[in-house]
């Protein structure tokens, strides 16, 4: 698992189609760079990060 400042739970599947799409949600609106994507021991989830602070987040997402 990698390291995160922020984390988010999305009542949403996990759509591999999407992980390119910049977020909609405006709590997250600012994380634009893509860090990781996939499953872990937890689930579906996204990582990335807000390039002006260095933040990063973790989204995660319904299990498919």
């Amino acid at each position: 698992m990698l390291h995160y400042d922020v984390r988010v739970k999305l009542e949403a599947p996990f759509d591999y189609c999407r992980i390119f799409h910049l977020p909609d949600n405006p709590k997250i609106a600012s994380y634009t760079r893509l860090l990781w994507y996939g499953y872990d021991e937890e689930g579906p989830s996204v990582y990335r990060q807000d390039p002006k602070t260095g933040e990063v987040v973790r989204i995660d997402f319904l299990r498919a």
